[in-house]
């Protein structure tokens, strides 16, 4: 190999690391605050937590670092009827957090729905979009107040 080829070789190799550097500098750290959004039954509900404990929520929950960036992902998933709408964290405070409390109710298979007083809308919704073993998460409710059940 000629002596200019490793060096433009070298600048490369030079510039990649360089760019990899940069790139990983720039992303925020598990435990940066932000804004930590779920979507169920086709709204959303937000509250301030770090990207770690948003992930811990939504393992696969996509990043954004502008709530604009955010805004958008959701509206191109709403134009795809088939795809559901889109959680994240975003890297920037939330507009509106959710801070009400109220009664989160969980389907049970059975006729009576097991309700938890004193959880916001986002930890029902999020708790909600976890559900497994055959429970429907379309079958929760939160509204606010104390559960009447």
């Amino acid at each position: 190999m000629s002596s200019q080829t490793r060096a433009h070789v070298m600048l490369l190799t030079a510039g990649v690391t360089l760019a990899a550097a940069v790139s990983a500098w720039s992303q925020p750290a598990p435990s940066a605050m932000g804004c930590c959004c779920v979507g169920y039954g086709g709204s959303y509900a937000c509250a301030p937590r770090s990207q770690a404990d948003c992930l811990a929520v939504q393992p696969a929950a996509p990043k954004f670092e502008k709530l604009a960036d955010w805004k958008k992902a959701v509206d191109a998933s709403k134009a795809q009827d088939a795809k559901p709408l889109l959680g994240g964290w975003i890297g920037e405070s939330c507009e509106k957090a959710e801070a009400r409390s109220g009664c989160c109710c969980f389907p049970t298979g059975g006729d009576h729905p097991d309700c938890k007083n004193g959880m916001s809308e986002f930890d029902c919704k999020a708790q909600c979009a976890q559900l497994r073993v055959g429970r429907l998460p379309s079958g929760c409710t939160w509204t606010v107040g104390t559960c009447s059940h």
